[in-house]
């Protein structure tokens, strides 16, 4: 079913005269004065591109305010983590060795972190304004989605969160890009043989590549990205097999790095600790509950990791909503590493007998995912600090640090100067008012409405289709829901750039899908007609889709 009919592309040439004595064309709002010199610029930017360049340019130049606010970057312990792998080493995949290798090149190319931090700003200002270019291909005014753009990255939550050393960054990029991804490819539907189009293939090609940042950038991206392919499978139609082995190649090449070819370079691999500590926490809430339903064996394996107490102690209500209170006990994670595998079939069995209770402390870390509005403090959001402590969250005298090469990168160096620096601090802690964590600081909350925008589009246009854009955030919010540490914002950043990008989708009605691809700026430049004229001589109408 094609999404819209396609509407007639524009003729160039000149715009017609406007009323007498008026000085300006006819048209809805008439043409703007744009000087000779920038609408030279102008006139080489292909049609379909300037408003995105533009909105590139305006979300650029936010975001270098927060990255100069907080040069070279925002960080916390596992910041530190990824300075002390490629420095002092060694180098463990406990989170992302790729991301590893990106903290080290911009060490290494420039003696800091700052570089890295740009370069996730560039990324993030490029991926918005793709969404102007491709949201316009929908019919979805090109104005309103760039001035989205905008507020988003002007948000204290989604500007600071891009200035962190974080793997998170780059997988929420690489997750946020696969929405105006396969905008496009649903835009191309009116191409003849679209299905096989070379440009749908590039696409196709493109979203194959996203899934796999997806997955080299989180531990639990393959599983967001399998579940992320099942919903695209089920909704492209004439796609499903291209997809699926897209899918399914990225987890294999995911699997075959971090369990062959990294460790066979020297990369440690992870402690098992580290893997199954949401199931050691269900263990400990299970036994704060019902003690009784452990057998004499299963209390003497516990108590070789650590003393019953704390086993008890660290699954006590309301600690069900953090898995940390238990694996970060003292000695627990190279204890519980040891006995990983009984410890796993003890959590097999636990599961067999209490089901209920697993399910419930899965459902309590879980919060992050699911909950808009969480009832109890110990569900709120963390958000993290907006400055370094004087400890380095207990890092300060560790030798590895205390003596790096790198360790002024430890601190911050305001590009803008205290005042700069205050002023982004104050933005970002006003930011996290209680009463507004719903809504600024909850991927539940635009998870939701993502789900209930997309919804009302596909309904409008009549093309299931285009529920594929939030399968990306269907997938991480499963994941989330079902194994997570943590209540920590971070882990659902994608639904807070997705949500508020697709509320524009609300103001495309039944707009006919432009034919963008009709304007070939160069072409009209050289021939004196048309935009590129107009821009050239000075004056530059207003986008045909607009």
């Amino acid at each position: 079913m094609r999404i819209n009919e396609t509407a007639p592309p524009v003729q160039s040439g000149a715009a017609p005269a406007g009323p007498p004595g008026s000085g300006r064309p006819a048209g809805r709002s008439g043409v703007r004065h744009v000087p000779p010199r920038v609408g030279g610029l102008l006139a080489k930017v292909p049609s379909p591109w300037r408003l995105p360049l533009a909105t590139y340019l305006v979300c650029q130049l936010i975001l270098l305010f927060w990255w100069a606010a907080f040069y070279p970057g925002l960080m916390n312990a596992d910041s530190i983590n990824f300075v002390l792998h490629v420095t002092t080493g060694p180098w463990i995949n406990n989170a992302s060795v790729l991301y590893d290798f990106l903290v080290l090149v911009s060490l290494k190319l420039t003696g800091d972190l700052g570089l890295l931090t740009l370069a996730q700003t560039v990324a993030t200002a490029a991926a918005l304004a793709y969404t102007v270019y491709a949201f316009r291909r929908l019919g979805v005014p090109g104005r309103w989605t760039a001035i989205t753009a905008a507020i988003v990255v002007a948000l204290p939550p989604e500007g600071s969160f891009i200035m962190f050393v974080w793997k998170d960054v780059p997988f929420t990029i690489c997750a946020y890009l696969l929405v105006p991804t396969l905008a496009h490819l649903l835009s191309l539907r009116d191409l003849p043989n679209w299905r096989r189009h070379p440009r749908v293939n590039r696409l196709l090609i493109a979203i194959g590549l996203e899934l796999f940042g997806v997955c080299l950038f989180r531990q639990d991206g393959v599983v967001i990205t399998g579940l992320t392919a099942v919903g695209l499978v089920i909704l492209l139609a004439g796609f499903r097999g291209r997809l699926a082995a897209l899918a399914a190649g990225a987890i294999f090449l995911t699997f075959l790095l971090n369990l062959v070819i990294l460790p066979a370079v020297g990369i440690k691999l992870p402690s098992r600790s580290l893997l199954f500590g949401p199931a050691n926490a269900d263990i400990a809430v299970v036994y704060a509950e019902a003690p009784q339903t452990f057998t004499p064996a299963d209390l003497k394996l516990m108590a070789k990791v650590v003393p019953l107490a704390e086993w008890k102690a660290s699954g006590a209500y309301p600690r069900c909503y953090n898995s940390n209170s238990t694996t970060f006990l003292r000695n627990f994670d190279n204890n519980a590493s040891r006995e990983s595998t009984p410890l796993f079939k003890l959590w097999l069995r636990t599961l067999k007998r209490t089901p209920q209770l697993v399910i419930g402390a899965r459902i309590c870390r879980g919060s992050i995912a699911w909950l808009a509005f969480p009832g109890s403090s110990a569900a709120a959001t963390y958000d993290y600090l907006s400055y370094y402590p004087a400890n380095l969250w207990g890092w300060g005298n560790v030798p590895a640090v205390k003596y790096n090469p790198y360790r002024r990168d430890f601190s911050a160096r305001p590009l803008l100067g205290s005042f700069g620096n205050n002023t982004a601090i104050f933005l970002r802690v006003a930011s996290e008012t209680r009463q507004l964590d719903w809504l600024l600081w909850r991927g539940a909350t635009w998870s939701y409405l993502s789900y209930a925008m997309v919804v009302a589009f596909a309904l409008r246009r009549k093309n299931w289709a285009l529920l594929s854009m939030v399968a990306i955030v269907a997938g991480q919010q499963l994941m989330v829901f079902a194994d997570n540490p943590d209540q920590l914002f971070r882990y659902m950043m994608t639904a807070m750039f997705v949500g508020p990008m697709l509320i524009p989708l609300f103001l495309a009605r039944n707009r006919p899908q432009p034919a963008l691809d009709s304007f070939e700026a160069g072409h009209e430049a050289g021939t004196g007609t048309g935009i590129g004229a107009a821009a050239a001589a000075g004056t530059l109408d207003q986008a045909p889709a607009e």
